[in-house]
């Protein structure tokens, strides 16, 4: 069975994106197993596109003590779940702002003006490397409205941080074949299929997060990639799956004393603008 780990669309949005008009795609097996992987490949093959991800992971970056009080960032930020001065000593979040003030993701991390807090060196009078920012990293614009989804509760207790399996309560808003972000408390992870209210994961503490114990009732939220970043993601598993058959909406047609030649095109037109907008610029 093929694990697709933080795809941007599932297989169920896919197929409804390429059924004919008044028809319904039919499970297959095989062509099943074949459209996960295409959703895998252009997942990432977005990501190299624009140089950043669209999914979220945790990690701890470390940072030089800046000249001023402001840290800038070299990835995504979206938020910061801890952050530990030169001398390992934990600065509060009310010690600190992060900007832009009313987007996201985040670029930079600056001390505020009345906070007591300063950068501190390490044990070694080192200022290298010593500031650590504990966060969850990625883009999306809408993080704080839209990005995580509540989906359900815990129907039972997960009491091991090994089990891939969790029961949901009725009326989840999962989708039945997987290709899912999901996260229960601070613990993020791939679902690989939901049958009725049972959920199949790939791994316990997926994308950098920490397997942890669950208890009954907590709250299951699944990741929503922003809209155009699944389309796009959908035209190029699209453009992938077509050219099995040697088909291509999008051809150009070459006329050439041997003949006509026909080839495909690049992607369309809006997608290419997607990928230009979401491009990082270094």
């Amino acid at each position: 069975m093929s694990v697709i780990q933080n795809g941007y669309c599932t297989l169920a949005q896919f197929k409804s994106y390429i059924e004919p008009p008044g028809q319904t795609l039919s499970i297959d097996a095989a062509d099943d197993e074949i459209i996960k992987t295409l959703i895998e490949v252009a997942s990432r093959r977005v990501d190299n596109l624009c140089g950043r991800v669209f999914y979220p992971y945790i990690e701890t970056r470390s940072y030089d003590i800046p000249d001023d009080d402001t840290i800038w960032f070299d990835a995504d930020l979206l938020a910061v779940a801890a952050l530990t001065n030169g001398d390992s000593t934990s600065i509060a979040p009310t010690e600190y702002i992060l900007k832009p003030a009313n987007a996201y993701p985040k670029y930079c991390l600056k001390l505020k003006n009345v906070s007591s807090s300063i950068w501190l060196t390490d044990s070694d009078a080192s200022g290298e490397q010593v500031i650590d920012v504990l966060a969850y990293w990625g883009y999306h614009e809408q993080y704080s409205r839209f990005a995580w989804v509540l989906a359900g509760t815990l129907a039972a207790a997960i009491a091991d941080t090994t089990t891939l399996t969790a029961t949901m309560t009725a009326g989840h808003k999962l989708d039945a074949s997987g290709v899912q972000i999901i996260k229960i408390d601070a613990e993020i992870m791939n679902t690989v299929s939901v049958v009725a209210n049972v959920v199949t994961v790939t791994a316990r503490g997926d994308n950098g997060s920490a397997a942890v114990t669950h208890l009954i009732g907590s709250s299951i939220y699944y990741w929503q990639p922003m809209e155009d970043i699944t389309a796009l993601t959908i035209e190029i598993a699209r453009v992938m799956y077509r050219s099995r058959y040697g088909e291509n909406v999008d051809v150009t047609s070459t006329y050439t004393p041997a003949g006509i030649i026909v080839t495909p095109r690049s992607l369309p037109v809006w997608a290419q603008e997607v990928i230009k907008k979401y491009q990082r610029l270094v």
